[in-house]
């Protein structure tokens, strides 16, 4: 009898629960919105019916994401945990901790419709080309590479379909069956960019956060070089320990010397001697190799800790910490052994570009130049048109400002560079080949990173002309404002042709098909077809380019990479006499581009002529 009331009692409680169709939750159909008929999804909407459909998907997904109830198929526990909320209800922990997830993942949502509805309605930039903006020859061009296009693609699944078949044949036939699982990782992780005068110097000066609360009792770590540590090292680590921070001072070698995996390796198991935990934040203090080897090393320890970027160069400024990506440099090439991984945020105080020598100051320069040229034609022409000092610091926090508004554009909308974003690599093509071979024993000529891409930006200008992308002015104009920017716009004369071209392999545009670039058809401007935004480049044309931008014998270029002469030239006497660094000393080649030797009797050391 009892068992009969107990089922009864509980026929009667289900039966009194109030029973809610999804339907029921959400708002009416919007009448510009069918549901069924071939209407859905019209565009050409009023202001007042995107205000209201902004209206109606916020609702929808506050029922999805505010309001969901438990995971899917989830049975509740009978003893639960329960906590109070502001409104007087009551939530089980799990619930709440899911709540507190789902609000901040509604809030990226929010923020991604709004982006995605500007550009709906035309408010964000446009980087696709229509034809009817394009010239005869540049109509011409776009067919052409839309042709190769297609047809590296056919080779491509060629290749990829007789591998497949070769390994589907073997693969998967075997008679042991396995259970299948799956699981979803990654979301979005946003840096805050900081630009802020006088940090640096002091940090407890910041009116913001630097460093998460979380991290308050983690050991922490500051990476610089040996110049910025003699200026601000002592001092920087001293403002976070009177914050009460327990902090550890590691100083690198300058330049590139330090992005190799053998400074990686030691030090990371320097960090690791010490002792960290999961909440323990690197803090980079320098320029771009600073950064990048903080970065590679914050990103592998524990499968990933803190980063802070302070950059302290214009590049880094410009470029080099304003990324997610970080890199060491590999034998093959510069930046070949990295990650991608994001910055908890990036504090660019430009007052110490006052305490950078001059010659620092048009390595930084070459960034700056790059990204006028790709993406904004009213930067392009102030950058033409201004007259001032270099280091006025005025125009150094306006170009520096407006730089990180371009790159911030493109990461946000294309992370991996794969269209919108190749502007980043613009000039980097032939760049890094360049750069790399410059800092080869026996060099005449040790480039610094934004040397090399200012004169990969003049080859890559020269690229689109020879395939009737861009006009012939593009070329003049970008060797101009090199020149004007103290850049150097030709390849220094005791590298070889046959030297870069070999090097292009290593390049991570490279495919098997043939190679990849990324071109401007007009000043402010990226070239881009059906989509695709970096353009199927044949061989030869590069070689052209590359032979047409070589300098005469005789060309000093003034490099400032780790061995240049500007760099050098801030060595002791003792020190240049106890250098092995070693420089041509052999005949050079009949033309400019075929090497030079550096032996007295002609011969070539090491294949690097």
């Amino acid at each position: 009898t009892s068992s009969k009331n107990g089922n009864a009692n509980e026929a009667e409680y289900l039966s009194s629960i109030k029973r809610t169709k999804s339907l029921d939750k959400l708002a009416p159909p919007l009448d510009f919105l069918p549901c069924d008929t071939e209407e859905r999804g019209v565009k050409g909407y009023t202001p007042e019916e995107v205000v209201a459909l902004d209206a109606y998907r916020t609702q929808y997904a506050k029922y999805r994401l505010g309001e969901a109830e438990g995971a899917k198929g989830e049975k509740p526990t009978e003893q639960v945990v329960v906590v109070a909320n502001n409104s007087g209800g009551f939530l089980q922990e799990s619930e709440a901790q899911e709540l507190e997830q789902l609000r901040r993942e509604l809030a990226l949502a929010q923020a991604r419709i709004a982006t995605l509805e500007k550009m709906e309605l035309g408010e964000t930039k446009n980087f696709n080309t229509l034809d009817s903006e394009l010239n005869e020859s540049q109509l011409l061009g776009r067919q052409q590479c839309r042709t190769e296009t297609h047809r590296r693609a056919a080779l491509r699944l060629a290749r990829v379909n007789a591998a497949q078949s070769e390994v589907a044949s073997k693969a998967g036939r075997g008679s042991v069956e396995g259970s299948s699982y799956d699981f979803t990782t990654g979301k979005p992780v946003k840096t805050d960019v900081i630009v802020a005068h006088g940090v640096i110097s002091n940090p407890m000066f910041a009116a913001f956060e630097i460093i998460p609360m979380a991290s308050a009792s983690s050991p922490l770590f500051v990476f610089t070089d040996e110049t910025v540590n003699g200026l601000y090292g002592d001092t920087f680590v001293q403002g976070f320990e009177e914050m009460g921070y327990v902090i550890h001072k590691i100083v690198l070698p300058d330049g590139e010397d330090a992005k190799t995996l053998e400074v990686y390796a030691k030090l990371a198991d320097h960090v690791l001697s010490i002792g960290i935990d999961k909440s323990s934040v690197l803090i980079s203090l320098g320029g771009g190799a600073v950064a990048n080897v903080c970065g590679f090393i914050a990103s592998t320890l524990h499968r990933g800790i803190g980063l802070i970027h302070f950059p302290t160069t214009l590049l880094a400024q410009c470029d080099a910490s304003i990324s997610h990506k970080q890199a060491v440099n590999a034998p093959h090439g510069k930046n070949l052994v990295g990650s991608y991984y994001a910055p908890i945020r990036i504090i660019v105080d430009t007052d110490v570009l006052q305490t950078l020598d001059d010659w620092l100051l048009p390595d930084g320069m070459g960034e700056i130049v790059k990204h006028a040229l790709c993406q904004d034609v009213d930067l392009l022409n102030y950058l033409e048109e201004y007259e001032g000092p270099l280091n006025d610091p005025v125009f150094l926090d306006y170009v520096v400002r407006r730089t990180i508004e371009l790159k911030c554009e493109v990461i946000d909308i294309d992370p991996k560079e794969n269209k919108e974003a190749v502007v980043l690599i613009y000039g980097h093509t032939l760049g890094h080949p360049i750069e790399s071979i410059s800092h080869r024993m026996g060099t005449a000529c040790c480039l610094s990173h934004g040397q090399a891409v200012a004169i990969g930006c003049v080859i890559a200008a020269r690229v689109a002309f020879l395939m009737g992308l861009a006009e012939e002015s593009i070329i003049e104009r970008t060797e101009q404002l090199c020149a004007k920017y103290d850049l150097p716009y030709l390849i220094p004369a005791d590298q070889s042709v046959d030297r870069i071209m070999s090097k292009l392999p290593f390049n991570k545009t490279w495919t098997k098909e043939g190679s990849m670039m990324a071109l401007i058809e007009r000043p402010g401007k990226i070239f881009n077809f059906d989509g695709h935004f970096k353009c199927p480049v044949d061989d030869a044309i590069i070689r052209e380019a590359v032979e047409q931008t070589m300098a005469p014998f005789g060309t000093i270029i003034k490099g400032s990479g780790s061995s240049g002469m500007l760099r050098k030239n801030k060595l002791s006497n003792g020190d240049l006499a106890s250098s092995t660094i070693t420089t041509p000393v052999g005949p050079p080649m009949e033309k400019p581009g075929e090497g030079w030797a550096v032996s007295a009797d002609g011969s070539c050391l090491k294949g690097d002529c």
